[in-house]
């Protein structure tokens, strides 16, 4: 195979603190390389260097030195390296800068200096390949996360980039979404497309996969052929499930003794509604999985049930109003950021009416060092990373004396690691409080839970987990009652 990049990295360092080291590595022509390893490893630099975000924009020191087909990077102008690069980064909205479909693919193309006719066919053909053609005149702001990564998608395609880059590019998508993003790689692989993957979700790329890079401390740990991908491989570098038929149920059949009654609450918000009404109990000690395709109504519901919206129709056992509901739940968003509100973490989790409280002090302890948050408790919340921004809304939610705690997709974008603590701080907490966890993290629902609830626009039901994992993972590619 012909090489296109080869990478050679004694150091590099942000402000003196070392990131990488003695990476080695030649990527060729047509292949699809993972990079995974745990959150800190290094992946995201790495990929920075390879697109020269790094050290142009993110500032560093470079020793060493990367080649694109067999020229250093330094000596591209700055933006021709979009003639060979793609990039489709985790967070889509912060990559767009048009307001619709066709203004955004094209943007790549008006910057090379296309002819504007023959610009306009390659936009059509890109938005053709990826089945988006009806989104063409589509706001960006309106399109699910799904519909977002096409578009990234497209706007590579646009100048033919022979090499695209994804970001974790499954983190915030749901189990449909992450069919057709299986589907769309396998297709840019056929056209000779060079991927560039970081994830910690893994069992979807099984089949597409090349070599898979494992890095760990800055450096290179391991890198493996598909052939050698087995499940000792996956429990030594301590990585998310190979293959998805390994995901089984951990948790027993809860036994029924409902304390939390939920009766023919409808789902209403802003001119949407799902005309079914949904009914049903949860028990202490119980977890139950609240699931379904990105925009049915999941989080509208979690919003109804802890009072942040009207329950039009229906009742709780736990609050008529609002303010009682308010009082009596405690949640962590999807968008947690908005859920701080002092300059330090210590503050977030301590009020005012709990700091000669020893016992609730410890648990605080407790939450802190299990989820790795100690040394960060005097760090203003918004200078945490997304992960560490994740668990510190967990351990907001599950501190507070609640009746009802309801987890909004606690766990996107974490590697093995943190997801097994979060998961760990769960199953605990579930055992004095019924928990209820949005989530399209199929490992995370397999370790945590017992019941799910399946929603869907007709059908609706709740099942068990253990021994219907098969109705679960058919439900989600479908989307639909079973």
């Amino acid at each position: 195979m012909d090489k296109l990049l080869k990478i050679n990295i004694e150091d590099f360092s942000y402000e003196e603190k070392s990131i990488l080291k003695n990476i080695r590595l030649d990527i060729f022509k047509g292949e699809c390389l993972v990079l995974t390893g745990l959150s800190g490893s290094g992946k995201s630099t790495l990929l920075r260097l390879i697109n020269k975000l790094a050290p142009e924009v993110y500032e560093g020191e470079l020793k060493g030195e990367i080649k694109l087909l067999d020229k250093s990077l330094s000596s591209y102008r700055c933006g021709e390296l979009a003639k060979y690069i793609g990039n489709v980064f985790q967070d889509l909205n912060n990559q767009f800068f048009a307001d619709t479909v066709e203004n955004e693919v094209s943007l790549v193309g008006e910057n090379m200096g296309m002819e504007r006719e023959f610009l306009h066919n390659k936009v059509d053909e890109a938005l053709y390949q990826l089945s988006i053609q009806k989104l063409k005149r589509r706001k960006l702001r309106n399109l699910s996360g799904g519909q977002k990564q096409k578009v990234g998608i497209s706007s590579t395609l646009v100048h033919d980039s022979q090499i695209i880059i994804f970001d974790e590019p499954s983190a915030s998508l749901d189990y449909q979404s992450i069919e057709e993003l299986k589907t769309n790689l396998r297709s840019l692989k056929k056209q000779g497309k060079t991927l560039i993957i970081v994830d910690h979700r893994l069992y979807y790329l099984m089949d597409i996969v090349d070599r898979m890079v494992v890095l760990k401390d800055g450096t290179i740990s391991n890198i493996y052929t598909r052939d050698e991908l087995s499940k000792n491989v996956q429990i030594e570098n301590g990585l998310r499930a190979f293959y998805e038929e390994d995901l089984v149920s951990e948790q027993p059949k809860i036994e029924e003794d409902p304390n939390l009654y939920f009766n023919g609450v409808k789902i209403e918000n802003k001119g949407y509604q799902l005309d079914e009404r949904h009914t049903f109990n949860l028990s202490q000690g119980e977890c139950m999985a609240l699931i379904g395709s990105n925009g049915i109504g999941k989080t509208t519901l979690a919003k109804e049930l802890i009072g942040l919206l009207d329950i039009k129709i229906g009742t709780v056992s736990y609050g008529k109003t609002n303010k009682e509901r308010l009082e009596k739940t405690s949640t962590s968003l999807q968008n947690c950021s908005s859920m701080f509100f002092y300059e330090t973490v210590e503050k977030e989790i301590i009020p005012k009416n709990k700091i000669s409280n020893k016992e609730y002090l410890e648990k605080a302890r407790m939450y802190l060092k299990k989820l790795e948050l100690w040394d960060k408790r005097l760090e203003n919340p918004h200078n945490l990373s997304g992960g560490e921004q994740q668990r510190l809304a967990l351990i907001i939610a599950l501190l507070k004396d609640s009746e009802l705690i309801i987890l909004d997709e606690p766990t996107a974008g974490l590697d093995y690691k943190r997801m097994s603590q979060v998961s760990e701080v769960i199953n605990e907490r579930a055992k004095e409080v019924p928990v209820i966890l949005i989530t399209h993290d199929l490992e995370l629902l397999f370790k945590v839970c017992n019941t799910a609830y399946l929603l869907s626009e007709k059908d609706s039901r709740k099942i068990d987990v253990c021994g219907n994992e098969l109705i679960i993972r058919e439900f989600l590619k479908s989307g639909k009652g079973m």
